[in-house]
């Protein structure tokens, strides 16, 4: 009897293994599709571009960018979710999405190394041992 325990058991865990059996269910924090929220490297940008204006704006009714320098000391006044809020006509998300891509799109065509466009280069599906400096929250 022993031994047909020890051999249903075996079996048993030789089929688990073979077969991914576990939760169907993304991690708490991953998206509805099992991705994590972008990850974004602020400080590896600020090496290679030259003017924070690239990115951080406040337009202003002409369609200039308004954003002095001394505005961006780290606060929360620039953060893009101050203003791109999910009411806003340009939510976070189609803001990170328009900016992030169509810059990595830019710096790809002029033959430099670029950043990611495509989902999984900026949404893991698995969470990176340290992700804590590069969550997006700027």
């Amino acid at each position: 009897m022993d031994r047909m325990l020890l051999s249903a058991l075996i079996l048993w865990f030789v089929t688990l293994s073979f077969v991914r059996i576990g939760p169907a269910v993304p991690p708490p924090d991953a998206g509805l599709d099992g991705r994590y929220a972008a990850f974004f490297p602020h400080d590896k940008h600020m090496e290679v571009v030259d003017d924070c204006k690239a990115c951080h704006h406040r337009y202003d009714e002409n369609g200039g960018n308004v954003v002095e320098e001394d505005e961006l000391d780290g606060g929360d006044a620039m953060r893009c979710r101050t203003c791109h809020t999910e009411d806003a006509s340009v939510n976070a998300r189609e803001a990170f999405h328009r900016m992030c891509i169509q810059c990595h799109r830019t710096v790809e065509k002029s033959e430099n190394p670029s950043g990611p466009r495509t989902c999984g280069g900026c949404h893991p599906v698995e969470m990176p041992e340290d992700p804590t400096p590069l969550v997006i929250e700027r």
